[in-house]
């Protein structure tokens, strides 16, 4: 794995989905990510709570980057969502759980959370090393 401050700056100072939708990294470790996504109008669906798109997104650029820690880069192979209440407030925090890590794949479980700890979306991901 990349230093973790080295790996937090790329992440965080790339153009890209990250920086564009105002997720940031609260902590990386071995197979481990935490990141939050702060909420403004430009995150909300017509209904006025978070796009579920965006939800989706956190979930999956969190499961990726527990991925990468395994010192691989990885794509996304499969991922799955499900959504248990509405995104509400100003930032939604994702944590990861390693589910398991093989020679070619790794798969993750994400819990998505908002202010209020909360617990709004479930995922799951597969990655696959293509390095």
């Amino acid at each position: 794995m990349k230093e973790k401050k080295e790996l937090i700056t790329y992440l965080e100072n790339n153009p890209g989905f990250i920086k564009y939708n105002n997720i940031h990294v609260l902590d990386i470790k071995d197979s481990y990510a935490k990141m939050s996504a702060l909420i403004n109008e430009n995150s909300l669906n017509p209904n006025g709570t978070v796009h579920g798109g965006l939800i989706f997104g956190l979930a999956d650029s969190v499961m990726g980057i527990a991925a990468r820690t395994t010192g691989h880069n990885v794509v996304t192979i499969d991922s799955s969502i499900n959504y248990l209440h509405p995104g509400k407030g100003s930032k939604l925090i994702a944590e990861t759980e390693k589910i398991k890590v093989g020679k070619k794949t790794a798969v993750y479980r994400c819990n998505i959370y908002d202010e209020k700890d909360n617990l709004i979306a479930i995922a799951t991901g597969t990655y696959y090393f293509i390095d």
